[in-house]
């Protein structure tokens, strides 16, 4: 019975991996008498060019360069992996105790994203999370930070206050609406989904236009 040969052989026995893996090196003794080998290095050094060609076009293509809602939403991603610790409360529980129900601010962030998202004529930028003064105590100092995809926030407890936040955006909006219609549309947004979803108030969305782009 003949044995099955692999895919990648070559009709002398080698195999082509071997051909790709020396490509840049002087063929060897049986490379230079063996006809396959001869056309594989041939075939292999038309597909580097013009793999290498390509690359080299590729880099210098305006049309394949990110756009900076890309950058901003990478940019997002590596700096929601530091800042995942911080929580806030869920609840105002009195001055004498401590709110065992938290959510990160990174989902609290998530969710005004989602809300940004959604209205298809905001672009959020950046995201400022401030914990509001609750009667009796004081405010937290303001943490910037971002969406956080895999942080799934809780309800807080229905026999109990809810915490409140204030938002700060920095946005782009796109340049065939009215910003101030806009920017109303996100923030009653903001509002309903940030108390939909966590469970706690949002008291003020401050919004400030930096940039306008295409809709």
């Amino acid at each position: 019975m003949a044995l099955a040969t692999s895919s990648t052989q070559l009709g002398c026995g080698r195999d082509i991996d071997q051909i790709w893996d020396h490509l840049d090196h002087v063929p060897d003794a049986h490379e230079r008498a063996c006809p396959y080998c001869q056309a594989a290095r041939a075939d292999l050094a038309d597909l580097a060019q013009a793999t290498q060609a390509m690359r080299a076009d590729d880099a210098t293509n305006p049309d394949l360069e990110p756009t900076p809602g890309v950058l901003d939403r990478i940019l997002a991603v590596a700096r929601a992996e530091v800042r995942r610790g911080r929580r806030l409360p869920l609840d105002r529980p009195t001055s004498e105790q401590t709110s065992a129900n938290t959510v990160s601010e990174q989902a609290v962030t998530a969710v005004v994203w989602r809300a940004g998202d959604r209205t298809n004529q905001v672009q959020i930028r950046r995201c400022t999370i401030t914990l509001d003064t609750r009667p009796g105590g004081s405010a937290a100092p303001p943490a910037t930070v971002d969406p956080d995809p895999y942080d799934t926030p809780s309800a807080a407890p229905l026999d109990t206050d809810p915490a409140a936040v204030a938002v700060s955006l920095k946005v782009s909006v796109a340049n065939d609406v009215a910003i101030a219609d806009a920017s109303n549309q996100l923030r009653v947004a903001i509002i309903d989904a940030v108390r939909q979803e966590i469970g706690i108030d949002v008291s003020s969305v401050d919004i400030a236009v930096e940039d306008l782009h295409d809709a």
